[in-house]
């Protein structure tokens, strides 16, 4: 499937072949995460990424493709400033050893996937979908403005029952001018319970990009006008 995917927002597949009977994958160099490239450039606000993130997002959730492990590490940042997504559709093979979910809840199906950006239903053994993609990325705005995991702070025995039923969510981060009103309500809107009621990929990049959420109008003519020439190549 990621051969075949084409655009500005989604790191390019270039190859793959095996070396000592080992498989890998080629594809382009970017040294940074979203994370890494914050810490580098703290001027920069996380809401361009974002915009970029729900871009790429719209564009494999048109094709019904899911991403299926949508986090900070597996959005990259290139030379441009340029998000690009990162290992979609790898959720169930590969995940970070800190966040790794197996077995949980107790008796019931086992789960591969990043915890703290896991949509309730997974837990129960729902597969991943476009809606479990956007509670993720609910999760994704509170990771890059608060610089950590969200619901770090739970323990693992514990997050099922605070999560799943008694719906506890990310409380907003204090003193980040950056974090508006509207991006804290767009970001609550997509970690909803109700997998319908989450708002769409692109609902939230009309809400980003003509809600007022980037103030730089130069800036996002610059980026309607780069994904326009890459994306008609």
């Amino acid at each position: 499937i990621w051969s075949r995917l084409r655009h500005p927002n989604i790191l390019q597949f270039l190859g793959a072949n095996t070396l000592d009977e080992q498989p890998f994958i080629v594809m382009p160099y970017i040294p940074n995460t979203a994370r890494e490239f914050l810490h580098k450039e703290q001027e920069f606000d996380p809401v361009y990424i974002l915009r970029d993130v729900s871009l790429g997002l719209e564009y494999l959730h048109s094709r019904t493709i899911c991403h299926g492990d949508l986090k900070g590490v597996n959005v990259l940042v290139d030379h441009s400033n340029r998000a690009l997504l990162c290992d979609f559709g790898l959720a169930r093979v590969k995940a970070d050893v800190t966040s790794r979910t197996v077995g949980m809840p107790a008796n019931g199906p086992t789960i591969f996937g990043s915890r703290n950006w896991m949509a309730p239903e997974l837990f129960t053994g729902a597969p991943p979908s476009t809606r479990s993609d956007m509670y993720a990325f609910g999760m994704t705005v509170y990771e890059l403005y608060a610089d950590e995991d969200p619901l770090c702070h739970i323990r693992s025995h514990d997050f099922v029952e605070l999560v799943c039923q008694r719906d506890l969510r990310p409380s907003r981060p204090t003193k980040i001018a950056r974090l508006t009103d509207s991006m804290w309500d767009l970001a609550t809107s997509c970690w909803a319970k109700r997998s319908s009621d989450r708002p769409t990929a692109r609902k939230v990049h009309d809400v980003i990009s003509h809600g007022h959420l980037i103030t730089d109008v130069s800036l996002l003519r610059d980026l309607t006008l780069r994904f326009e020439l890459t994306y008609s190549r």
